[in-house]
């Protein structure tokens, strides 16, 4: 059994069942998984096998998915490339997989023509879409003359299914090897914990490079012989339009996207299909959350997990409406502890109510960083996956996450996260966005600083102080003491705030230390 094979699956159970909805264009399960076939035997034919990687960079596209069931099936291995990056930090990636293959579209082309004659592994282009220019094959020709029938099975469950590189906040991307036997569990837990039923429809409008879109919606659809409704890109209107059009029963977001369902116009709409949503990233504003918990009537959840080990928590607040904030409990298949701050043990656990990192273990964690050792020892230690998240447990065994441990603000001796500071200031009805960083103190080494988009341009760092001085919620200490009104705050393809980088933005705009 593979991943691959769950395609094959459901086009045996429900052949007429729409499979992929893309741009008008409808495929049954039996007319992809065709498809599907005559991908990996094309693969096959150019010698691609058992953990041999093929990257790819492109949007969300029907050619996309369907090479790469179709490198499933063989025991390829798919390297699914952030096509937001600059060419060399694509070579890097092509290069560090040492990928013999790479699929990319006519839209990015240009980081490929400046990186291509360089690139040391690969050993043929191959183009979706356009006219190729070159020695590119286009998709279409390296498929045509290949069987449709079902090839001969190439992995097994402890085989790498694909690699997904982190996205990070800083340094290299690490390559997450991610097994057919952990991908099938993810799966499992994922539609467990959000109830997916065979008949619903899901829109995959984030790129299928992040382990969001492919693991926690299309992997477990497929699974299903459920729907996967796709487009290039995320676009609030277009969204809004394919759930009334395709009656959408499922809907995922980051938490910026959540934000914009939210604010949106939701009138113009026939949004009664949906009946689940769910999201990841980081927490909502509590005002946010209970909009979402309107819009879907039978649960609204936070997944909380990683590239490295998939959904970690779940919390359905529509089940916990008193746990706003939190990302729940251990998910099905999973456990998982806070341990104390600097433990070496996961036996060290850290009291009820006491800051700590959040440590994972189960079937769906990942296998190794793609030839890291040492990182890996690092991060998987005695079977539990280290997260470095900070975290705090309740006595009902729900984690609040506080965010990186790395991220702390140390001032004046105590301990700042910044994610406690931000829950509270999304609270305010004239904050659009916020994030909280430490910038460098002469005084206190670090001191609490907040970048601000307001909805208000009246708003004043003295009102926000005032703010955090009368909430009963925040400890004096903790409260920011320099306020930056920005137009934007840096984030990654994820919607995570890159601190770093508001970091230097910030220190720029001061010149110095802090007094």
């Amino acid at each position: 059994m593979n991943l691959g094979l769950t395609l094959t699956q459901s086009a045996l159970k429900w052949p007429d069942k729409t499979a992929l909805v893309f741009e008008g264009r409808r495929w049954s399960y039996k007319q992809w998984n065709l498809a599907v076939n005559r991908a990996a035997n094309a693969f096959a034919a150019h010698g691609i096998s058992r953990g041999d990687r093929v990257a790819f960079l492109t949007w969300n596209l029907p050619e996309q998915v369907t090479a790469f069931y179709g490198l499933l099936k063989i025991g390829g291995v798919p390297v699914p490339i952030n096509y937001r990056l600059a060419a060399n930090e694509i070579k890097y990636i092509v290069d560090n997989c040492a990928a013999r293959l790479l699929v990319f579209e006519e839209a990015l082309r240009a980081p490929v023509m400046v990186i291509k004659d360089d690139l040391q592994s690969v050993e043929r282009l191959i183009y979706i879409g356009g006219t190729p220019e070159g020695s590119e094959s286009p998709f279409s020709d390296f498929v045509a003359a290949a069987s449709d029938r079902e090839p001969a099975v190439g992995a097994d469950l402890d085989d790498p299914a694909f690699i997904m590189y982190t996205s990070g906040t800083t340094g290299l991307p690490k390559g997450v090897v991610r097994t057919h036997q952990a991908e099938l569990f993810g799966a499992m837990t994922v539609a467990l914990e959000c109830d997916f039923q065979h008949d619903d429809s899901i829109l995959n409008n984030k790129p299928l490079f992040h382990i969001a879109q492919l693991q926690l919606q299309f992997i477990p659809f497929v699974l299903l012989g459920a729907t996967n409704v796709m487009t290039r890109g995320f676009d609030i209107d277009e969204t809004l339009g394919l759930v009334e059009s395709e009656a959408l029963s499922v809907l995922h977001g980051v938490p910026t996207q959540m934000v914009m369902l939210a604010q949106a116009d939701l009138s113009r709409f026939d949004l009664s299909s949906l009946r689940c949503g769910f999201y990841g990233g980081q927490t909502l504003a509590d005002d946010i959350t209970r909009t979402c918990m309107a819009l879907f009537p039978k649960a609204f959840l936070n997944i909380y997990g990683f590239t490295e080990g998939l959904t970690a928590t779940a919390c359905d607040y529509r089940r916990h409406p008193d746990k706003l904030g939190s990302v729940g409990q251990a998910a099905v298949n999973m456990e998982v502890r806070v341990v104390r701050m600097g433990a070496t043990s996961a036996e060290d656990i850290a009291d009820v109510g006491a800051d700590g990192e959040l440590i994972t273990r189960g079937p769906s964690i990942m296998k190794e960083y793609f030839r890291l050792p040492d990182r890996t020892a690092l991060a998987l230690r005695d079977g539990w996956y280290w997260s470095g998240d900070a975290a705090l447990r309740d006595d009902g065994g729900f984690i609040t996450v506080k965010g990186r441990i790395d991220h702390t603000i140390k001032t004046g001796g105590e301990n700042v996260h910044p994610a406690e500071v931000e829950n509270l200031l999304f609270d305010h009805p004239a904050i659009a966005d916020v994030a909280v960083v430490g910038l460098p103190s002469t005084k206190w080494g670090q001191v609490v600083c907040a970048a601000v988009i307001a909805k208000d341009p009246g708003l004043s760092a003295a009102t926000l102080d005032r703010f955090c001085r009368d909430s009963p919620d925040l400890a004096r200490f903790k409260r920011p003491r320099h306020y930056y009104f920005v137009d934007e705050i840096p984030a990654n393809s994820t919607g995570k705030v890159e601190r770093g980088k508001l970091q230097e933005k910030l220190t720029g705009m001061l010149g110095g230390p802090l007094d």
